[in-house]
């Protein structure tokens, strides 16, 4: 049975939904919430509003986390990197880069309600907070998989979704931590990274 996924093509919770569902061959019905009806759907679907959004089996799924838990678990890990739930190095790893995505993506929308970080404390703190995550992150990318090409696993996916959607908001200057640069790039051409792409 196919996943209806639900989300919009910039989301970069929804990217990482569907590079997993690509890897491990599920097919997708996507659900672009974007349009009217597809906002529509959402809302009837899950009461939080919220994206990515999944139903499988007719089961409803309501974050990327439980989306992606649920997938490997059903179809089993295919060419991913398998990762160990014990491994608390990586699950701490994930959870400093989503802290920095969630910081910059909060100060994204703010600024486009006209609160900026020279008008809100709390603005300024997201913006230093994402800094402080990625420079933790940097640091961390020495040695183990980071040095193996072929390694592609939830820690790479958080990545390459989190720096994309920096350069598509230009919310972060990525580029002042080259590591992690060049790990998204060894990434940018497997197929399922390039085809989820956001548009510009």
């Amino acid at each position: 049975m196919a996943l209806e996924l639900f989300g919009s093509l910039t989301s970069p919770y929804v990217r990482r939904v569907r590079i997993v569902a690509s890897e491990l061959g599920v097919e997708t019905d996507f659900v672009d919430v974007t349009t009217t009806e597809g906002q529509a759907a959402l809302r009837r679907c899950n009461p939080l509003w919220k994206v990515p959004t999944a139903r499988l089996d007719g089961q409803e799924l309501f974050d990327s986390a439980v989306i992606i838990r649920t997938l490997i678990e059903r179809f089993g890990p295919g060419p991913l990197t398998p990762q160990a739930s014990s491994n608390l190095d990586l699950i701490n790893f994930v959870t400093v880069v989503d802290g920095a995505l969630d910081s910059l993506i909060n100060a994204f929308y703010l600024g486009k309600d006209g609160v900026t970080a020279d008008e809100g404390g709390y603005v300024h703190k997201q913006g230093q907070r994402a800094a402080a995550a990625m420079t933790w992150v940097e640091q961390r990318m020495t040695g183990g998989r980071w040095d193996e090409p072929d390694s592609f696993g939830l820690p790479e996916i958080a990545l390459v979704t989190s720096v994309g959607w920096m350069r598509l908001r230009n919310a972060y200057p990525i580029d002042r931590h080259p590591r992690i640069v060049a790990a998204c790039e060894r990434h940018a051409e497997r197929p399922s990274v390039a085809q989820s792409r956001p548009p510009a």
